[in-house]
């Protein structure tokens, strides 16, 4: 098998033990981490050294331990002391968060290796391109040229520690900006978005962004977008409910720092 993930979690099975609301931030925080070394891991075709396509790191205050698991998994339980994840949560700093969790991953794979060939070296470099990119999770979705309205859009993933929105940018045919910002936005972990983010169609004056069934989630008016108007409205109910609004506010604001 080729690696396929590469997963930084605290919530999985019983737990970490250090509280579930610690669980669901820690595992909220971290998701565009594991999901862009899962995107890019997939892309490099690198075979795995047993029956699993997946590398699960769970922090734990349990004793650290290995093992395979049954849904193609190397999982790695690692130990963390109460007062590492005092330090944690007492940090302010963002790019300081963000490389406890890489090294959190590292101690991870060095103690897969004790047992296991780990192509450490790519993994690592994996690592440096994110802090080389600004620790960025950014990836195209669609770009497409209207001319009768003078425009050519371009819609973004942009995944963050505590957000996912869906950036829309708008361009006249000269490639001058005319307008930029989020159509849509939600929790940081894909099961809020990658199955109503697949497809975009074009009719009747709007642009709709469909989920993989065609259904229809967001739309646009290509009128609005040709005057630098960015601004959406969601179609569909159960996607309405993951957008900020008064009654989620709460959940939202404590992803944050």
């Amino acid at each position: 098998m080729n690696y396929r993930y590469i997963i930084l979690n605290a919530r999985s099975g019983a737990g970490s033990g250090f509280g579930k609301e610690f669980d669901n931030r820690f595992d909220y925080n971290t998701w565009f981490i594991s999901n862009y070394l899962s995107l890019q891991i997939r892309k490099m075709h690198i075979p795995s050294d047993g029956p699993y396509n997946m590398f699960f790191c769970q922090i734990t205050r349990e004793l650290s331990s290995i093992k395979e698991c049954s849904v193609s998994c190397m999982h790695v339980s690692l130990h963390v002391e109460d007062e590492e994840i005092r330090d944690y949560l007492n940090l302010s700093d963002e790019t300081a968060r963000f490389e406890y969790y890489l090294s959190l991953l590292e101690r991870a794979y060095r103690l897969a290796s004790t047992v296991r060939h780990i192509p450490l070296d790519i993994f690592l470099k994996l690592h440096q391109e994110f802090r080389a990119n600004g620790y960025r999770n950014e990836r195209l979705f669609k770009k497409k040229q209207f001319k009768d309205y003078g425009i050519k859009i371009e819609l973004n993933h942009v995944l963050s520690s505590y957000s996912y929105n869906l950036v829309l940018s708008v361009r006249d045919l000269h490639n001058n900006l005319i307008g930029k910002g989020s159509i849509y936005e939600t929790y940081p972990d894909d099961i809020f978005f990658n199955k109503n983010v697949r497809h975009l169609v074009v009719e009747d004056g709007k642009m709709i962004v469909t989920d993989f069934l065609d259904h229809p989630q967001f739309v646009c008016s290509l009128d609005d977008m040709s005057k630098g108007v960015i601004k959406s409205v969601c179609v569909n109910k159960n996607t309405q409910e993951y957008i900020p609004n008064e009654n989620n506010k709460a959940d939202f604001e404590k992803l944050k720092w």
